[in-house]
């Protein structure tokens, strides 16, 4: 290439870099805007956040690039690999791709070694030998809490919050995912343990938390493939009749959406991993919007054909 043709491709590459920082100037922007309208809702409710967004025990740095947090998201939406890295966290001091093997491959967990090894997560210790630098990791919870925010963000465009703590709220504790969508503010309580692991009294705290914090949607999320209805729909039950007793029932009925999805009158929702974590937010959020809609606007089946 003649230094004419060169310095025309350094002014094409000029003008494409001039373009790019000006999209990502419009995408702050509207990331700003998204979070000051969060802000806001939470406000009109009268609550004060203390604190949001915590980086200290989350996998990937805070310092990683878009990119690796791009491609890091794109991986955790994988089940296998997120029950991986919960092996991994337990064995973080030291271990090999063989003791990573309860639910995947051999080829997968050296193919996910290698992915943590490019993006810093993981470190080498000797050869075949790795271990999670990152001492002050002890739960894959905070990874995914991000990762449930980074879903409503990227896949809904909707500003997340996660890792909240509010100030003075009757309830306590935390808030692990909170989002606007579509204008409504949706509540994401999470669980990473199987349902046996899930007691009861979580279900009531759950409960409290919604009346503090007063959403339009609710979801308890369960990161599990196994059912719901075996254990964590009889405790909502339980539950909503030790609140309202037999008109519970009839008030607040736990209702099968599809398959191991539930509902408790199309504002609450029973959500596990089952097919895939997007699909299964994206079909609770249609079904609220459809029918909150209808309540002021009947929704008609479709037509058919007239004969």
């Amino acid at each position: 290439m003649d230094l004419e043709g060169l310095f025309e491709e350094l002014l094409k590459l000029k003008e494409e870099i001039g373009e790019l920082r000006e999209e990502i100037a419009k995408l702050e922007e509207e990331i700003l805007i998204g979070e000051g309208q969060l802000q806001r809702a939470i406000k009109a409710r009268g609550i004060k956040i203390h604190r949001r967004d915590p980086d200290d025990d989350l996998l990937i740095s805070p310092e990683a690039s878009p990119e690796d947090k791009t491609s890091f998201y794109q991986v955790l939406r994988h089940y296998s690999f997120r029950l991986f890295l919960r092996d991994l966290i337990k064995k973080k001091e030291s271990f090999r791709a063989e003791e990573l093997l309860r639910y995947c491959s051999l080829q997968a967990a050296q193919r996910y070694i290698s992915f943590l090894l490019k993006l810093g997560i993981i470190e080498v210790i000797e050869k075949g030998t790795y271990r999670l630098p990152k001492n002050s990791i002890y739960s894959f919870g905070p990874t995914l809490e991000w990762f449930i925010a980074q879903m409503f963000q990227r896949e809904f465009g909707s500003p997340a919050f996660y890792g909240i703590r509010f100030k003075d709220t009757p309830s306590g504790g935390d808030y692990d995912v909170i989002s606007l969508w579509e204008g409504r503010m949706v509540y994401v309580e999470i669980k990473s343990s199987p349902p046996r692991g899930i007691e009861r009294g979580e279900i009531g705290s759950f409960l409290a938390r919604i009346t503090d914090l007063l959403p339009d949607i609710a979801f308890l999320f369960n990161d599990t493939q196994l059912r719901m209805k075996d254990k964590l729909v009889l405790m909502f039950e339980e539950e909503l009749y030790e609140r309202y007793g037999i008109s519970g029932k009839d008030k607040f009925p736990v209702q099968r959406l599809v398959d191991e999805l539930f509902h408790v009158n199309h504002r609450i929702y029973i959500v596990n991993s089952r097919r895939d974590v997007v699909t299964n937010f994206n079909l609770c959020l249609r079904d609220s919007l459809l029918h909150q809609r209808a309540e002021v606007l009947p929704i008609l089946p479709p037509q058919t054909d007239r004969e």
